[in-house]
């Protein structure tokens, strides 16, 4: 066989095994579908909206000063951010305001009690929102995609929205965070510095009035507005002091996940070149205090120009810095910390030491000063004091009002590092359950759980079932009979407008089918049977017959006379032995009685002429069981037996003898010496290739003439699906084509152009 007729062998086979398994494939199909169809449905839909948010960081410069590019930051950046989206602490803010919606009650996440009425809490839903939502960065870029889980397409974009504001209002307070620090502690400040004014001034006018001193000498007056200059110096030093302090402190908090000793790490760092530039800036802090005190002509100009002396030593002092972190000599990795935030820590350590040494230098002008007022006399003294304390206090509370407006337009100034690119809209369905995929996957699933089950069914199946398994035990398929549903019959032959009598019915029904319905296309398979069994062997023509099965009730002894019947159609005589001497059945076919039969005649009780019966067929004979005998086996293989059946070979042209089972007894296996050739009948779907093969195994240790096996009971609609259609039609044609034909045909009754003969000889 080629490997094209092979492979067309091989697909024949696996869509017989899909017919032979429609049914299973239908169930499971309808339970597949049915179930998914039903879940689908039942579920609760899922929707998901989204929103795109921008990282826009505004500090950040191309080249960092240790030589890397932007882009590591850049993506460390977009990183943490996609975490911080992603917080319980931001879930917990976003809760905390859903609390207080309008809204709420339309949002399942805030719903109180769960389907058990169960209490939900406020841990129970920040995790429910954690949850339902997914950060993901967008690839080359500084957008990520916040996307959101909820049961309707309101609370989805609501929800998603709400979580981007909150996003964008905590990025905001954490921009003006530092600021605002700064802003809040001058706010307290210059509450305190006007009462003090305020009372400072009530109680100079107070003394004025009640010691009755209008004013000063010149010499005194001046000494105490320079005491009041350099303390209003002094308290503005220290009060950029505390700026930088807090500053320092507000950055050393954000960096805190981070580095925690960064900021040390940064104070740290030290050369004898930074020791010498710090020094050098506190000198220059300090001559600017003198320059101050002594107000020689042109110290304004002096002054400026020593400022931005100490404005290039601090840039110089912060290049060093950079060098010596870059260099690996500290602990700071320059990788790691961004270049913005590593500035303005250092930047806000340079300041402070700056200041420090500068508020030094003013503290001792200011003790100079006091010393010399200390001098005065005691009622003028104490006018002075008074009236430094309320030029002082005037002094400090105009600087604080400058430097509480500067920090207020500087907070207004700040804006957030994140923009909302694409608010959330409520999406138009839901994206779970997807009812037309799961419908698809469904169906295809279906079916392929069907057939997978099919074939796994007929791995398992090891029951010869259709002409194709016999053959694969390598025996010779002599012919198949088709089994009759009559239910069927009668409605196809109602379709094409006849009935079925209660007589057609009997004849469909009888076992000797060949008799009552020779047209049938049972009746031709078992005429097909005849020509294969007679042109077995055309040298030597077999005259005796065994007909034999591997198990009971597999339809042998149908077999044996629907088969003699045939061959006495033919002219031949023909003689039928019932040899299954342990449950006779041929008398029962032909309804004769069964006593007088075989066993008597091997007894000797009763001649051979005595126990051959007609059937009331033409050229047919039969010879029951007789009595039962206690020794079937010793009976049929006596000399008796051989006797017997050589003196009825020279009377009769064929004998066909019933035997009983190969593998239950040894009858048929003795009985198969005595004879020309042994058939054996299998049943289809009934019987199992190892008992076939175990009985085809007997009869070769006796050296029985097998010349082949029949197939019983062939249910080709189940089977052979798609040759169903033809044999109905043989059917039709044969059995009632002589009734009434219809005027014109349908689907079903549409002849193929190559029938022109019976199918008889197709089946085997």
């Amino acid at each position: 066989m080629s490997e094209q007729q092979e492979g067309s062998v091989k697909i024949g086979e696996y869509l017989r095994i899909v017919l032979r398994g429609r049914w299973i494939i239908l169930l499971s199909f309808l339970v597949v579908l049915g179930t998914t169809t039903w879940f689908t449905y039942k579920m609760e839909p899922v929707y998901q909206a989204s929103t795109s948010i921008i990282i826009e960081d505004k500090g950040r410069l191309e080249q960092s000063v240790f030589g890397f590019s932007g882009l590591l930051n850049s993506q460390t950046m977009i990183a943490n951010q996609v975490e911080v989206v992603k917080s319980r602490t931001l879930a917990e803010r976003v809760i905390r305001s859903l609390e207080t919606c309008p809204y709420r009650d339309n949002l399942k996440l805030m719903e109180d009690f769960d389907e058990n009425q169960r209490p939900i809490n406020f841990n129970a839903k920040v995790k429910t929102l954690r949850e339902s939502m997914t950060v993901e960065p967008v690839k080359d870029t500084d957008v990520i995609i916040l996307k959101l889980l909820a049961g309707s397409a309101f609370e989805a974009a609501y929800l998603t929205n709400e979580i981007a504001h909150q996003f964008f209002t905590q990025n905001l307070e954490m921009s003006k965070g530092e600021v605002g620090e700064v802003r809040k502690f001058l706010e307290s400040q210059l509450d305190s510095v006007r009462q003090k004014l305020s009372e400072s001034e009530e109680a100079l006018k107070s003394y004025k009035q009640s010691h009755k001193l209008v004013a000063l000498d010149e010499e005194t007056i001046k000494l105490v507005e320079q005491t009041s200059v350099f303390r209003a110096h002094l308290n503005e030093c220290e009060t950029e002091l505390q700026e930088n302090t807090l500053t320092l402190q507000n950055l050393k908090n954000k960096l805190a996940e981070a580095k925690s000793t960064l900021v040390e790490d940064v104070s740290q760092i030290s050369s004898p070149m930074i020791v010498e530039m710090q020094n050098n800036i506190a000198q220059k802090q300090a001559l600017i205090a003198n320059l101050i005190a002594k107000q020689s002509p042109g110290y304004e100009v002096v002054i400026n120009d020593v400022e931005r002396e100490i404005d290039e030593a601090k840039k110089s002092l912060i290049e060093e810095a950079h060098k010596i972190a870059n260099s690996g000599v500290s602990s700071i990795d320059p990788i790691k910390t961004s270049q913005d935030l590593f500035d303005q820590i250092l930047r806000a350590d340079i300041n402070i030491k700056s200041l420090t040494a500068r508020a030094d230098a003013l503290r001792s002008v200011v003790g100079s000063y006091e010393t010399q007022l200390e001098a005065l006399p005691e009622k003028n003294l104490e006018l002075v004091r008074l009236m430094r304390d309320a030029e002082l206090n005037q002094k400090i509370f105009l600087m604080r009002s400058e430097k509480y407006e500067e920090s207020r337009i500087a907070e207004a100034g700040k804006t957030a590092n994140v923009r909302i690119i694409d608010p959330a809209v409520p999406p138009q369905k839901p994206i779970r359950p997807n009812r037309q995929l799961n419908v698809i996957l469904a169906i295809f699933f279906g079916l392929g759980l069907g057939v997978a089950i099919s074939f796994i069914i007929e791995l398992l199946d090891g029951s010869v079932r259709t002409v194709e398994d016999l053959e694969k035990l390598k025996v010779s398929v002599l012919g198949a009979i088709p089994t009759i549903d009559p239910e069927e019959i009668a409605r196809r032959m109602k379709r094409h407008g006849h009935k079925l009598t209660s007589e057609d019915r009997a004849r469909l029904t009888s076992k000797l089918i060949t008799n009552f319905s020779p047209k049938s296309p049972v009746s031709e398979a078992y005429r097909s049977l005849r020509t294969n069994i007679l042109f077995a062997n055309l040298d030597k023509p077999a005259k005796t017959f065994v007909v034999s099965s591997s198990a009971t009730k597999e339809g042998k002894s149908t077999t044996v006379a629907n088969l003699a019947i045939t061959m006495a159609q033919m002219g031949s005589r023909v003689l039928i032995i019932d040899a299954d001497l342990r449950r006779p059945t041929m008398h029962s076919l032909f309804k004769i009685e069964r006593q007088v039969g075989l066993t008597n005649a091997l007894l000797g009780a009763y001649t051979l002429d005595e126990v051959i019966k007609p059937t009331g067929i033409e050229n047919l004979d039969i010879i029951t069981a007789g009595d039962i005998p206690p020794n079937p086996s010793e009976l049929l293989s006596s000399n008796a037996m051989r006797k017997a059946l050589t003196l009825l070979q020279q009377r009769y042209d064929l004998i066909l003898m019933d035997s009983p089972p190969v593998i239950a007894v040894t009858d048929a296996a003795v009985l198969s010496t005595r004879v020309d050739a042994v058939l054996l009948v299998v049943s289809s779907g009934y019987v199992t290739r190892k008992e076939v093969d175990r009985a085809i195994q007997l009869l070769g240790n006796v050296r029985a003439n097998l010349i082949g096996v029949l197939l019983n009971g062939l249910d080709i609609k189940r089977i052979y699906g798609s040759y169903y259609y033809y044999y109905h039609y043989y059917q039709y044609y044969y059995y009632y084509g002589n009734k009434k034909k219809p005027h014109h045909r349908s689907r079903d009754e549409a002849i193929p152009a190559e029938i022109g003969e019976p199918p008889a000889q197709q089946v085997g």
